[in-house]
């Protein structure tokens, strides 16, 4: 049976809230890129990153991951579906169960 029920983002409003789930990425991510081979170090300063962007984002440890600027940059730009499927397949096998 299908679930037809709208899903209600999860969206932190709170500073408090947003750096602690910062804080908590960060860590679980060991301030590295998730990048396969990269492990390029990601400052507590920035911000981790959204899979998946647009309408489906949220403020939820299973769906944020660290990149480092380079691969920021690509994932808004040239390399998209590469970094994009990086940061799936790292999700995936950290959150199987509770990703979507």
């Amino acid at each position: 049976m299908i679930d037809l029920r709208k899903h209600k983002r999860v969206k932190l409003t709170s500073n408090v809230a947003k750096s602690k789930l910062n804080l908590e990425i960060h860590e679980r991510d060991n301030y590295t890129c998730i990048v396969p081979e990269c492990g390029g170090y990601v400052s507590i300063n920035e911000k981790w990153h959204h899979e998946p962007c647009g309408p489906y984002k949220e403020d939820v440890i299973e769906k944020g991951c660290l990149l480092c600027y380079k691969h920021h940059q690509e994932r808004d730009n040239k390399n998209s579906k590469q970094i994009r499927q990086c940061c799936e397949n790292y999700l995936e096998e950290l959150y199987a169960e509770r990703r979507w």
